[in-house]
């Protein structure tokens, strides 16, 4: 588990026969990763799949790293490899688990997490995924920098030749025109260019390949940076299997067999993260330590992110010993900077309840922008951040979509432990914008304790089975499962029933690749 926190990934090994990750491997080859056979149909299509996320291994590991009861996430997707190239390094987007604020602060407590699984042996010839061990909490805010001013001048880009071709700059004629003037784009700005790839460098320099024989299955924090780390220049197919799950409730206790020591002394300017993250899995109190006070500013205020990072979570976590500490953290975080307010939120988050009262005071007069904000941390710090509960409630309601996406998501982390009133969550549910009624789909699943049977929330939930949004489905058919409701449970085993889908042909059961029994099908059809 602290190699987990420290580095962000853990590979592990399947127990099951090399027979099953054979038949794994050519079910795969057969569908269409693409187009409705594959992506986040895997299991539907190839149901055995799902033995391998319900082993001992598995299922240990991940209650260890996301609690008991964590969700088996909706989207899943199969990395296919044949002659392709390596791939830039990136992390995934983030509508799969939280939307940065800002576009750019994260969630570093392991509230998502995604499992990598190899169906085939994986030498570096096959074209293995690369990681980044370590990248899951620093922010890079140079490189994120220079990334968003080029996306913004590729959405230029795009914008024009849709005015210019009346079409979608994805239809395959803007496609190619947004080929051409992209090269050209890049072949003169060389400088720009040159700047990304040098802010690059670090993590490029960094990255490791996973390799390892079929059953190989790796799980990382979902803020890890990879790609594929070389080409598959073999004549044979690679697969990797994508899964995420999201943790359902708030830590109470370790999840883990073993040591829940405190954590050692390293030496790292990011053990600070470190510690904190292991703290906040065992449930525990963050420890007094010496610290040099101007030493921390200057980190804060510094341009290397490592060192800012720990200096932030080093004054959260001694906030209730060292109050100036706390207040320079503030005077970041409701700053106009944005490097360093990203860097001082996670120490107001570290802060915990230290620094509720603070966040609330300044929600009463914030705009909406900075309400997002303050109700983003809020969510973050969780249970500890119960006495804002009634402001978080009355945000569900507020006129910005964005305070109520906010909202509406942390409420299901602050409220747990806590009297809730679920009528809260109604208006939410139904709420205009997707992607508040996921959230509070989501926040719904993990009250099901605190909500218990609500007759008004089954019938909103199931409304949303039916939604455009892909998200506000899967949330719902998991709040319905886990609310303490045999109403519930009816709608949703309802839903599923009829929502299956055979990946056998219509004539009957036959082995895959085989020719459909015409003569049987015949012979039914006279009766």
């Amino acid at each position: 588990m602290r190699r987990f926190i420290r580095e962000g990934y853990i590979v592990l090994k399947s127990e099951l026969p090399k027979e099953f990750h054979d038949r794994m491997h050519d079910a795969l080859d057969a569908l269409d990763e693409r187009g409705p056979l594959g992506h986040n149909n895997l299991l539907p299509c190839v149901p055995e799949l799902a033995r391998l996320l319900d082993e001992p291994v598995v299922r240990g590991a991940l209650t260890s790293i996301l609690g008991p009861d964590y969700y088996l996430h909706f989207h899943r997707h199969d990395h296919f490899s044949l002659f392709n190239e390596t791939q830039p390094l990136h992390k995934d987007g983030d509508n799969h688990s939280h939307n940065a604020v800002d576009g750019l602060r994260r969630i570093h407590r392991t509230r998502f997490a995604m499992l990598f699984y190899y169906p085939q042996d994986t030498p570096l010839e096959k074209g293995p995924t690369g990681i980044v061990p370590r990248s899951q909490y620093v922010p890079r805010r140079a490189l994120e920098a220079a990334r968003y001013r080029l996306n913004e001048l590729h959405n230029r880009i795009r914008k024009e030749i849709e005015t210019e071709i009346g079409e979608s700059a994805f239809s395959p004629r803007g496609r190619e025109l947004w080929r051409e003037r992209r090269q050209r784009f890049h072949a003169e700005n060389p400088e720009t260019m040159a700047k990304l790839k040098a802010l690059d460098e670090p993590w490029e320099s960094a990255k490791i390949p996973l390799t390892g024989d079929a059953g190989t299955f790796t799980i990382v924090h979902f803020d890890m940076v990879h790609g594929r780390y070389s080409a598959n220049t073999t004549a044979l197919s690679r697969h990797m299997v994508k899964f995420l799950f999201t943790r359902d409730r708030e830590p109470v206790s370790p999840a883990w067999n073993g040591s829940a020591a405190p954590w050692p002394a390293e030496g790292d300017p990011l053990e600070p993260v470190w510690q904190a993250t292991w703290d906040w899995h065992r449930r525990a109190a963050s420890e007094r330590c010496r610290f040099h006070l101007p030493s921390a500013l200057t980190a804060l205020d510094g341009s290397d992110d490592h060192a800012a990072l720990g200096a932030a979570y080093t004054l959260g976590t001694q906030a209730k010993w060292h109050k100036d500490g706390l207040d320079a953290l503030f005077d970041r975080f409701l700053g106009d900077d944005l490097g360093r307010r990203v860097v001082a939120t996670y120490g107001v988050v570290a802060a915990g309840e230290a620094g509720v009262g603070r966040l609330v005071e300044a929600l009463h007069a914030a705009d909406a922008e900075l309400a997002a904000r303050i109700i983003d941390a809020l969510g973050d710090i969780g249970p500890p951040a119960a006495s804002a509960l009634t402001e978080l409630a009355s945000a569900t309601g507020h006129q910005d979509v964005n305070v109520r996406r906010y909202a509406a998501e942390a409420l299901g982390t602050v409220a747990q432990g806590s009297p809730f009133d679920a009528k809260v969550l109604a208006g939410p549910l139904a709420d205009e914008d997707a992607l508040v009624r996921r959230n509070a789909a989501l926040a719904t699943a993990r009250l099901a304790p605190e909500i218990g049977s609500r007759a008004d929330l089954v019938g909103a939930l199931a409304e949303n089975l039916y939604h455009w949004h892909h998200h506000v489905r899967g949330w719902s058919i998991e709040a319905l499962q886990r609310l303490d409701s045999s109403a519930a449970k009816d709608v949703a085993l309802r839903f599923l029933s009829a929502a299956r889908w055979d990946p056998m042909p219509k004539s009957g059961d036959t082995p895959t690749g085989a020719p459909a029994p015409k003569g049987v099908v015949k012979a039914a059809a006279m009766l």
